[in-house]
């Protein structure tokens, strides 16, 4: 499973190439990136970015959505019902929508409602979470369009390029001081990369881990290892002097981005959480791709958006 990662540049590469294509300009004061799961990482990664705009990455279903409200709806299935749900809550609003998916339901209902429904196919590797690269480019390439430093997509493919073989290293070592502890990982500037080791972690290695958001775990959990320093292994990811606070008092384990760009930061990082994880699932004798509880939560889901 780790080639699934590995061959992230090449993705890339192809994302790139296929985002020329995109032309949607965003012309609202406020936008809204709804998704669940590994579709939702994308959006929350990319309010590490700056814009021109009110714009805020959501799990499930807006609740303020208007005219002039862009909705970028993502799932990478095209089938996740809080999702479709979310366009649709758009569509009756009258809001500007991008739905980025690669198949499903809501290629239908883009399909159905072409004229106020802009659509980009995409298609990456088996699950979601592999596939990262063909799901951000895209919404990067969008919001570039409100961006207020410029964004070279082109520094997503050279984050992965200049770190790869360093971080199957360091994936490696991460995995091993894991077993055995369950692992917090904390950020400030990068907190929705934390946000993404700990998805990896849960579905990859089936295992727990948790996050917590700097400065504000400062004013209450870590108070939680006066009890907590014999099962918890807290992760910092992150330089800036807020970080330093966090990591001293818990003598936590650190992630240093490696780059000034934060572009190369975001894709090099999010690879680390994916090789972390999959060390973890071959140490634990986990198969990455089987799911064994999320299929049945999806299911459960369905019934009540059916209802």
């Amino acid at each position: 499973m780790l080639e699934n990662y590995l061959k992230w540049d090449s993705l890339f590469d192809q994302a790139i190439k296929e985002a020329k294509e995109i032309n949607f300009e965003i012309k609202t004061d406020k936008v809204i990136f709804t998704g669940m799961g590994g579709s939702y990482i994308p959006g929350k990664i990319a309010e590490i970015l700056d814009y021109n705009v009110d714009y805020r990455a959501i799990t499930g279903i807006p609740r303020k959505v208007d005219e002039n409200t862009t909705l970028i709806a993502m799932s990478y299935s095209g089938t996740t019902s809080e999702t479709i749900q979310a366009v649709k809550e758009g569509l009756e609003k009258g809001s500007k929508i991008v739905v980025i998916s690669s198949d499903g339901n809501l290629e239908k209902i883009a399909e159905e409602h072409k004229e106020k429904i802009y659509f980009i196919k995409v298609k990456g590797l088996s699950q979601t979470r592999y596939s990262f690269p063909v799901l951000i480019t895209p919404l990067l390439k969008i919001l570039s369009t409100v961006s207020i430093n410029k964004i070279n997509l082109d520094e997503l493919k050279e984050g992965v390029i200049e770190n790869k073989e360093k971080y199957k290293d360091l994936g490696k070592e991460l995995s091993t001081k894991i077993i055995g502890k369950i692992p917090v990982f904390y950020a400030s500037t990068y907190f929705p990369i934390a946000i993404r080791f700990k998805q990896e972690i849960n579905e990859n290695a089936k295992s727990p881990a948790f996050y917590g958001e700097i400065p504000e775990v400062n004013h209450n959990e870590v108070e939680s290892y006066v009890r907590g320093k014999d099962l918890l292994l807290p992760i910092v990811i992150g330089n800036e002097s807020i970080d330093d606070v966090t990591a001293g008092v818990l003598n936590a384990e650190r992630i240093i981005p490696p780059s000034s760009s934060k572009l190369k930061n975001i894709s090099s990082l999010v690879l680390l959480a994916g090789l972390t994880s999959i060390y973890l699932a071959d140490t634990l004798k986990e198969n990455p791709e089987k799911l064994s509880i999320i299929p049945k939560c999806r299911e459960r889901t369905s019934v009540i958006f059916k209802g």
